[in-house]
């Protein structure tokens, strides 16, 4: 596998496009989904491949001085538990230690019994972070948002 940080904003549209809408389980909303491809080209962006064939992302954005977020990221559903996700976030990490002090995230709560976000939720603690703050309004009453942080 090898990383890559994509500088073309096309190209970074073109990759969030094509990886959410093979994960309909994570991206069922259409307007999210466009403004996640819309936005993503104005991010920090990290690819993965495997044999030459992109198979996942990080869209990074920046808050603050102290802070960058998690905006949105995918790995290809043939491409899950085998490390590719931990891999991606430790390159951002390492990028990001430069000058940053927090990395958060956003994710859909366990308040909403999605077992898809089960994991999602899983793979973000044991990468580091901790839970700070649930919103419950955010995202609407149907999708509670756990916010969450790691100190890089």
């Amino acid at each position: 596998m090898r990383i890559k940080k994509i500088k073309s904003k096309d190209e970074k549209s073109r990759i969030c496009k094509e990886i959410i809408e093979k994960l309909p389980n994570w991206f069922g909303l259409e307007s999210a989904n466009k403004e996640y491809i819309e936005k993503s080209a104005d991010t920090d962006f990290y690819t993965a491949y495997m044999f030459e064939k992109e198979v996942g992302f990080f869209s990074i954005i920046s808050h603050f001085k102290e802070t960058s977020e998690i905006y949105v990221c995918g790995i290809l559903p043939d491409f899950h538990r085998l490390g590719i996700g931990s891999k991606l976030l430790r390159k951002v990490e390492e990028d990001l230690k430069k000058k940053k002090k927090f990395l958060t995230v956003k994710t859909l709560s366990s308040s909403h019994p999605d077992k898809g976000y089960a994991k999602t939720r899983e793979f973000y603690k044991a990468c580091g972070f901790v839970p700070v703050e649930e919103f419950k309004e955010l995202w609407g009453k149907e999708n509670p948002c756990l916010f969450l942080v790691k100190a890089l």
